[in-house]
């Protein structure tokens, strides 16, 4: 590891090692801090001041680094090409979420691209019910041998491949769930879990209040974002789930 005080050059280094970290963080979305201690060949406390004297720039989340500015490049929603962002990051992000399944539960699965992957690891003895209202979630639901369906209509929403409730009251009303899964398109510590959709963030908030427990799953590409609607603050959550495992909510609001 490099000690950039012994060089008499540190000015230029870290100049130099900050431009390096940007280029990393916008092209990979977010950066783990020991990822960018190694990619940067500093110690942890090196990256974190640098952090600290660039706010501007950097924000710093859960462990991961963003882009200062990220939350306000918006671009529209597209299934297809989302589904093959951070595809393993994702399903590392669901993988976390397995051993709190329980058998008989009733589970309520967002739409996205990335609780497909949390569907797609239950074990095929499990027998569960499943309670979503998007195409591709659904079709990795039936696939299940022991998980009963129950498929949410309404509008379909061709963007997300959702279906939305034409009455928004009392869609869920009939239902108890113990666990509701939810996705999101942005992360921030003080505006909360946010989407792109209105009527989705409705249709989240209904499951969150028929739930249990809720629990958000998201990889950390999406922490630093934020997208016009809201879900919910942080705090309403009991677990949120990246490619690093389960974490509390309030280790990213401190």
């Amino acid at each position: 590891m490099t000690n950039e005080r012994s060089t008499g050059r540190a000015p230029a280094k870290k100049e130099a090692r900050l431009q390096q970290l940007q280029e990393a963080v916008q092209h990979n979305k977010s950066l783990h801090v020991r990822d960018a201690a190694e990619l940067l060949d500093v110690s942890e406390m090196t990256v974190r001041r640098d952090l600290r004297e660039n706010e501007k720039t950097f924000h710093f989340l859960g462990g991961h680094i963003v882009l200062a500015d990220a939350g306000l490049r918006r671009a529209p929603y597209d299934l297809t090409e989302a589904a093959d962002l951070n595809e393993a990051a994702k399903r590392a992000a669901c993988a976390a979420c397995i051993p709190l399944l329980r058998a008989e539960e009733t589970l309520f699965m967002d739409c996205g691209t990335t609780l497909p992957h949390l569907i797609s690891l239950i074990p095929n003895d499990m027998k569960l019910t499943i309670i979503c209202y998007a195409l591709n979630t659904a079709d990795m639901a039936v696939r299940k041998p022991n998980v009963k369906l129950v498929m949410l209509g309404g509008v379909y929403n061709e963007p997300t491949a959702s279906f939305y409730p034409v009455e928004e009251d009392g869609t869920l009303d009939a239902f108890a769930i113990n666990r509701a899964f939810i996705s999101a398109a942005g992360v921030d510590p003080r505006l909360g879990a946010t989407c792109t959709t209105f009527r989705e963030a409705a249709l989240k908030r209904a499951a969150m209040a028929r739930a249990q427990e809720n629990l958000l799953v998201v990889d950390s590409s999406k922490f630093g974002q934020v997208k016009p609607a809201a879900i919910a603050a942080l705090s309403d959550f009991d677990q949120i789930a990246t490619e690093d495992g389960l974490i509390r909510p309030s280790s990213l609001l401190s």
